[in-house]
């Protein structure tokens, strides 16, 4: 179907003539000789592809026409004039039209300046259906209120070039978050992820930025670095918190000037990435211990946007678990599994250190495991469920329901929140896991890492790395 503009101007001579070449090109056409006319076809239920407008009409000027339609303008506008100031091309401009074409127009100026026109509404179209698409449910699940805030802010910070720093525990979906940010951007090369924790340091470098033949043993060819695949792509730094110290001045100085230089290059390449951070620890502890950059943390923290766990999330547990269960379902060849009521009571009062990756695992044992595959009951639940969602017991031993917990309480809690998380999720991601929640703030008061010396965290002083 041909792509409808609207030509407004009082010359009949510029009108057959501007017809006659979109109609050869296979535009459609509709035309107006004054600006009444003009908006009356832009406020149509199904206006115009475009429009374009002369700034010298009979009753109104196109600036004042430009104006007072409505906002987001319901069409691109390409604007003509034979003797307009350089104040009012500029005017046209801020009022949102697209281009500015002096009279008489040629036929390939005023044909690009069209074809721009769409394309920008094209794109522009496009992204707002991403942002629509990424508001559903079926991309970041959720309808608890974290979450709907949550899609909310990735919507908003998608379009944007702005380096993001996605932060929250283990299991959260942190990537999710990050391929949600590259698909709402608009940008049309590569999601490309790394992992800063699984890459021994001594490679990480050329890993991320590349090398040249010979820049080290073994090196027999260029080889191209995470940046320059992600090229008008985005680029995923996951773990960011493990990056060694020496490579975090290099990598702001890639965020600074958008710029790499491979290992053993002569000369700088540049890039054009969109940077997206992710950590489940707390970075500024890490700056505030000399292990990580202050001014990175600032720049990868431009736009902070924080994955809520699922403890955090109400009834959206019950929502995952139904949408893992027809996953896997469909997966093995087997009826989905449900939930007795009382068992979904005991899965909602459940921690789920390991959050929606230790949910969704817990699924998958099941449906797999599962003899009948029918309602599972309580009892059923609680031999796939690691044994110990005891903490609530362990508070009220420990006098967790009062304010005043003692020293020896809180260590005593500590320590068996820690073991517990252990043998679900392993040490590593159990001693990042963060302090447990007591009662008058009192747990974030000790670092899991060293539970078993367990001292009050001594803040030390802030010291700048420039």
């Amino acid at each position: 179907m041909s792509r409808r503009i609207l030509l407004v101007d009082d010359d009949p001579a510029i009108l057959r003539g501007l017809s006659g070449l979109l109609r050869d090109e296979g535009y459609g056409t509709e035309t107006a000789a004054t600006a009444a006319e003009a908006h009356e076809a832009m406020s149509k239920r199904e206006p115009p592809a475009a429009m374009i407008l002369d700034l010298g009409l009979p009753d109104e000027s196109g600036l004042a026409l430009l104006a007072r339609l409505p906002r987001p303008l319901p069409a691109p506008v390409v604007v003509l004039s034979g003797g307009a100031t350089p104040g009012e091309a500029a005017q046209a401009l801020k009022l949102g039209a697209t281009d500015f074409v002096e009279k008489p127009p040629t036929a390939e100026r005023i044909l690009t300046a069209l074809q721009n026109a769409l394309a920008l509404r094209d794109l522009e179209d496009e992204r707002q259906r991403l942002r629509e698409e990424l508001a559903q449910p079926g991309n970041l699940i959720g309808e608890s209120a974290a979450m709907s805030g949550l899609r909310k802010l990735v919507a908003r910070a998608g379009p944007s070039d702005s380096v993001v720093l996605v932060q929250g525990e283990t299991g959260t979906g942190k990537e999710r978050v990050a391929r949600a940010l590259h698909l709402g951007s608009g940008r049309k090369g590569r999601f490309v992820a790394v992992n800063c924790a699984a890459i021994p340091a001594q490679l990480l470098e050329s890993e991320l930025f590349g090398a040249e033949r010979g820049a080290f043993t073994g090196a027999t060819a260029r080889r191209i670095g995470r940046f320059e695949q992600a090229q008008c792509g985005t680029l995923l730094l996951d773990e960011i918190g493990e990056l060694p110290l020496e490579l975090q001045a290099k990598l702001l100085r890639v965020l600074e000037q958008r710029e790499v230089e491979r290992l053993g290059g002569t000369a700088p390449v540049r890039v054009d990435v969109r940077v997206v951070a992710a950590t489940n620890i707390n970075l500024m502890h890490k700056v505030e211990d000399g292990k990580f950059r202050e001014d990175l943390y600032y720049r990868l923290s431009t736009v902070p946007i924080y994955v809520p766990p699922l403890r955090e999330r109400g009834k959206d547990v019950e929502l995952l678990f139904r949408k893992f269960a027809t996953d896997f379902a469909e997966k093995y060849k087997v009826k989905p599994i449900s939930l007795t009521d009382d068992a979904k009571e005991v899965l909602l009062k459940y921690r789920f250190p390991g959050n929606i990756r230790q949910l969704k695992n817990l699924v998958e044992q099941i449906s797999v495991l599962s003899s009948d595959n029918k309602e599972i009951s309580v009892e059923s639940l609680q031999r796939y469920l690691p044994k110990a969602n005891t903490l609530p017991a362990l508070y009220k031993t420990a006098g967790g329901e009062k304010e005043n917990l003692s020293e020896r309480d809180i260590r005593n809690v500590h320590v068996a929140s820690l073991l517990h998380d252990v043998g679900k999720i392993g040490i590593d991601d159990a001693i990042r896991a963060p302090p447990v929640d007591l009662p008058g703030g009192t747990g974030g008061r000790y670092r899991r890492g060293s539970v078993f010396h367990l001292q009050p965290q001594r803040r030390k002083p802030c010291r700048a790395r420039i």
